[in-house]
């Protein structure tokens, strides 16, 4: 429903368009979470949310090297887009939602620089395709004076927990990117031997789209 007001069309709420995402896994987690207006996805809350001690999390860590500047890489990661990050054998990227301009944001719009607010939902494809889910995650921080990137898992999902992207410069001038997770289930049997393989296996994918995009 729209209202018109000083000549501006003011959208109150808005009928997420299913035609424009590819992934049945997507659509299904949509329906599953109630994400059928702009103000469902307002309502969304992270796992974030909640004080939780550091310890009851599982933790699982993994290196990447850039032979670029800091400066450089953490551009990429800024302004790359999700689209471009999460495609591939097992990413890929559903839609995103703003928090910051209450808007949705569908694989052929343009999504902007990464920005604390965002909530992006995406296709996992695992075991050589013969699972594809969804999952949610929210940018709760992007520091610009420490070089990392806070992302937090979407409350109702099968994981808890949140994962930080950190930059540090190397001495020879080139760059590391640290993936640092903390996450948690209710399967240790997930925990501890299906997650830290198969999270390793998605996490690489995307950051070689950005040493991909930062090499063309």
């Amino acid at each position: 429903m729209t209202s018109v007001a000083s000549a501006e069309t003011v959208v109150y709420d808005q009928s997420i368009d299913l035609d424009k995402i590819k992934q049945k896994a997507v659509k299904k987690y949509i329906h599953t979470n109630g994400l059928h207006q702009l103000d469902d996805f307002a309502r969304i809350i992270h796992s974030c949310a909640t004080n939780s001690d550091i310890k009851e999390y599982n933790r699982h860590v993994k290196v990447f090297l850039f032979k670029e500047t800091l400066e450089k890489v953490w551009e990429a990661y800024k302004t790359i887009g999700p689209v471009e990050t999460c495609t591939g054998s097992m990413l890929g990227f559903g839609l995103q939602y703003s928090r910051n301009n209450h808007k949705i944001t569908y694989h052929e719009d343009d999504h902007g620089d990464i920005e604390a607010g965002q909530i992006i939902i995406l296709n996992l494809r695992l075991l050589w395709n013969m699972i594809s889910l969804a999952v949610g995650h929210e940018i709760t921080e992007v520091n610009e004076s420490e070089k990392y990137i806070k992302m937090c898992y979407l409350e109702g999902g099968a994981s808890k927990g949140f994962q930080f992207i950190r930059l540090r410069r190397l001495k020879d001038g080139t760059t590391e990117v640290e993936h640092e997770t903390f996450y948690k289930s209710d399967s240790d049997f997930r925990d501890k031997r299906l997650y830290p393989y198969l999270h390793g296996l998605v996490i690489s994918e995307f950051h070689k789209n950005v040493q991909k995009k930062l090499a063309s």
